[in-house]
Parts: structure tokens; sequence; C-alpha cells
């Protein structure tokens, strides 16, 4: 997220929550901690928080992160492929059985 979207988040936490104020610090804050976030996924959040709180939103409370551009899920994806083929290739082979064993060995 660029520091224009974390502005119009700001302003429409504003203009909704009076109590609110925005500071230079706030900006500066909320623009370090949200570059990773994903702004779209962010207004939704928003959107339904402030459907259910009469409070500003914290940080947490709205954050969303985008899992197409994580690097870290392909990765976990294919650790988690290595992994099972790992594990199957320590099972036990199976010797052909009888027609009637299958259900029994499924």
């Amino acid at each position: 997220m660029d520091k224009h979207e974390v502005t119009r988040i700001l302003v429409l936490i504003e203009s909704v929550y009076p109590e609110f104020t925005i500071r230079n610090e706030t900006v500066e804050t909320w623009f370090s901690v949200c570059r990773e976030l994903d702004y779209h996924l962010v207004m939704k959040n928003l959107a339904n928080h402030i459907r259910k709180s009469p409070y500003p939103p914290l940080m947490a409370e709205i954050a969303a992160f985008s899992s197409r551009e994580d690097p870290r899920i392909g990765i976990q994806a294919d650790e988690e492929g290595w992994v099972q083929i790992q594990h199957n290739s320590l099972l036990p082979k199976r010797m052909n059985s009888m027609p009637w064993q299958t259900e029994y060995l499924a």
C-alpha cells in the first residue's frame, strides 16, 4: 500500500469517527506498518468495522495481507508437496491383494 492509499484510509476513518484525528505522526506510523498490506482488503475490513463498531479501528483489526503477493505461500506449498512425497516413500509397499481385501485396505 502506498502513502496515498494510507491517507485515504485515515481520512475515511476520521470522517466516520470524529474523535480520531490525523497527525503527521499518525500517517507515518500507519504507513510504516501498512506497506505490506493489501489496500482493497483493508478497505473491505474497514467497511465491515464501520458497520459494527462505534469506535475507530486499530491497525490490527483492519489489516489484511494479499496471499497472491506473499512469496512464502508458494514456497510453503512446494515444501508440503515434498514432505508428502517423502512420507509416501517411507510407507510400506502394498502387495497385490485379493479383490475382497480392497475394502479393508483402503
